[in-house]
């Protein structure tokens, strides 16, 4: 199974220098790439007969040429580009890899040509120069690298090679074994460099887990407090906190306003890197904790689907107030989604994505019925409602945790689909859920308990 492994580099004054060279020229290069790309197909529409056209935009007329597909590839790049000073200065085999992501870039655009014809997108634009002396990562594929004393050195060009002060080698994480590395990428990050290992360990997605119940299932519920909500069909239920992620999120975005304040839009400096650096470490530490901790409790309770309500989109389109907006959407659940699906493979866990319409509104102990969204009858009413933040009151008279019951409806969305029994799931599930904080509550003894879950044997079929 490929994946990649990002570590912060600590490299020293000289091999900074040399990275920060090579980065130069990867910028360059893109650059060079993209103006041999939007020149040659502005000169190809030149040659064509009613290329140009003039066009309304709102109240306005433009003129310009017609969206046509860029007919540039990457062996046409690499030809054209050999001999440049930039392509030069780097490997041959990292400057390929780095005309090879302007040519992927010209692929995007072409399938966003077709679909632009077909009324799916907005006019989408040939790739846009970077920033002239900025940084871009530099990519060696295996074929680049030679191993020895637990360090990669990369290949370096002849004409940069006699300017080394030093020698450039890469230190191998202790838990990487060399023969998985497949592909190493240094690039610039806020200020700083980090080296992202792409492996092959061997592994292969589980499909079939034969330790696991797969009528069984967790459902989720997102949202800001109450980060994720879930409540599973043997009738458990917990709250993963995002109070503190709310926090992270308050404290960055002052200390933004702070050091930007009476600057343009466009400022930007050392400490401001340190911010967004700390910041984005953070959000990654929750996400993995927060990932690690669901799949361990599907492995303790030998669950085998993971279900969570997710709206595509409902994020950009959020219009929850000022205040609300902020608490919510900097929340990275997608991220979190993904990184929830890496690990579940690994296992054999199946996750589901349902649209969640209705699951907050509708009355779980009262059997009201759910709808897709945009099918809703005119005139429904659910039995019960919310009467405050975080409690739901039933047709009866109920009370139940709001986030809870979403989640149990949510679950009750895909129980035929799964073949799920929700005969435990009652309002003593829905009542008072467990509250887990991520950096307090995960203690070494938790770890342990579930060591032997993870390193269980688990018998796989096709």
């Amino acid at each position: 199974m490929y994946r990649t492994v990002p570590i912060r580099a600590k490299f020293t004054d000289e091999e900074k220098a040399f990275w920060v060279d090579q980065c130069k020229h990867s910028n360059s290069l893109i650059n060079c790439a993209i103006y041999y790309t939007r020149q040659s197909h502005y000169a190809r529409l030149e040659n064509m007969e009613n290329a140009f056209t003039t066009y309304w935009r709102g109240d306005e007329l433009r003129s310009g040429w017609k969206t046509y597909y860029c007919q540039t590839t990457y062996p046409e790049l690499d030809k054209v580009l050999k001999d440049n000073p930039h392509y030069k200065g780097l490997a041959a085999q990292a400057a390929q890899q780095t005309l090879k992501l302007v040519g992927e870039s010209i692929t995007s655009y072409n399938g966003l040509v077709k679909a632009y014809y077909n009324g799916e997108v907005d006019r989408p634009s040939l790739p846009k120069y970077r920033k002239k002396g900025g940084l871009a990562a530099v990519t060696f594929p295996r074929q680049a690298l030679s191993f020895s004393d637990g360090f990669f050195k990369p290949s370096i060009s002849k004409e940069t090679k006699p300017e080394l002060i030093t020698e450039i080698k890469l230190l191998l994480p202790e838990f990487i074994d060399s023969d998985w590395v497949k592909e190493v990428t240094i690039r610039p990050y806020y200020g700083e460099f980090w080296i992202d290992w792409v492996i092959d360990d061997g592994k292969e997605p589980i499909k079939n887990n034969q330790h696991l119940d797969y009528s069984q299932a967790w459902g989720f519920d997102h949202g800001g407090t109450n980060w994720m909500t879930g409540v599973s069909t043997r009738g458990k239920s917990l709250i993963i906190d995002g109070r503190k992620l709310k926090s992270t999120n308050q404290g960055y975005c002052r200390l933004v306003a702070k050091y930007k304040q009476g600057k343009s839009d466009f400022y930007w400096d050392a400490n401001l890197d340190r911010i967004q650096r700390k910041r984005n470490n953070q959000m990654r530490d929750a996400i993995n904790k927060a990932a690690r901790f669901i799949v361990n409790q599907c492995l303790n309770d030998k669950i085998g689907n993971i279900v969570i309500g997710w709206n595509e989109g409902q994020k950009i389109n959020s219009n929850i107030g000022k205040v609300s907006n902020q608490n919510f959407v900097p929340i990275p659940t997608g991220r979190l989604i993904e990184r929830i699906k890496q690990l579940a493979s690994e296992y054999g866990i199946i996750v589901t994505l349902t649209e969640e319409a209705n699951t907050s509104k509708a009355s779980y102990l009262d059997g009201d019925t759910l709808y897709k969204h945009g099918e809703k009858p005119a005139g429904w009413k659910p039995s019960g409602q919310r009467i405050k933040r975080g409690l739901y009151k039933s047709a009866k008279g109920l009370l139940t945790s709001a986030d809870a019951q979403a989640s149990a409806n949510i679950l009750k969305k895909v129980a035929t689909q799964l073949g799920l029994t929700l005969a435990e799931v009652g309002r003593a599930s829905l009542t008072v859920p467990q509250r887990i904080d991520l950096f307090k509550r995960l203690n070494r003894s938790y770890r342990k308990r579930c060591e032997g879950v993870l390193l269980a044997p688990v018998a796989t079929t096709a």
